[in-house]
């Protein structure tokens, strides 16, 4: 079963919203700053995540 296209589309998906996320926090940061920090994080590991994932399975995947 080819999982490629799904972990690259997810991927896309994650990095997307992540950015989105990240732009939206940055916009409008929360008074409290624990939320804003978990935010920033949330947003930042999305974005990675989403780009690391792919590098991962292309490394690790057994054809």
């Amino acid at each position: 079963m080819n999982t490629k296209p799904l972990v690259y589309t997810l991927s896309a998906v994650a990095v997307v919203l992540g950015f989105l996320f990240l732009i939206s926090t940055i916009s409008a940061p929360s008074l409290d700053p624990l939320v804003f920090i978990r935010d920033l994080v949330t947003s930042v590991l999305a974005i990675v995540l989403g780009i690391l994932a792919p590098i991962l399975i292309r490394r690790f995947a057994t054809e």
